[in-house]
């Protein structure tokens, strides 16, 4: 008895350290922390008021970069099962891929579409975008 509680107990660690139980709670975390604050954060994306949007709670981290503010959640997990989650701003509303460093790693045109999504691979690594509203985008990069 004792070894199989054992067991369970190491599959159980493992999915948390993978993230395979959370991606869609986290996506779906962003998506409502964008529809609570939706005025808030466009109208601080705007005015790139960086201390405005980490004042917002669920946002870590701020980036601007080339027209897109970059806005860090959360990440999870441990190399080589990590994910990184977040959110960006696009001025000209159009889709990227962003690193876990919020690195701009392409933009629209060497993107793959998937539906309503997108995604680009690179050296083993996915980096996934979809359209929230407005000019407001998810993000996730998994390494």
């Amino acid at each position: 008895m004792k070894r199989i509680l054992s067991v369970m107990i190491v599959i159980c660690f493992l999915f948390t350290l993978t993230g395979c139980n959370s991606r869609e709670s986290n996506r779906k975390e962003i998506f409502d922390l964008v529809e609570r604050n939706y005025d808030a954060i466009v109208a601080a994306c705007q005015s790139k008021d960086i201390d405005a949007l980490t004042a917002i709670d669920g946002i870590t981290k701020v980036t601007i970069a080339d027209g897109y503010v970059l806005m860090f959640c959360k990440g999870e997990g441990i190399a080589p099962s990590s994910q990184y989650y977040g959110f960006y701003y696009s001025e000209e509303n159009s889709p990227i891929a962003v690193d876990c460093a919020h690195n701009i790693l392409c933009r629209s045109e060497a993107l793959t579409p998937n539906g309503s999504v997108f995604q680009y691979s690179y050296q083993g690594n996915l980096f996934y975008t979809e359209h929230i509203k407005g000019n407001l985008y998810f993000y996730r990069a998994e390494y």
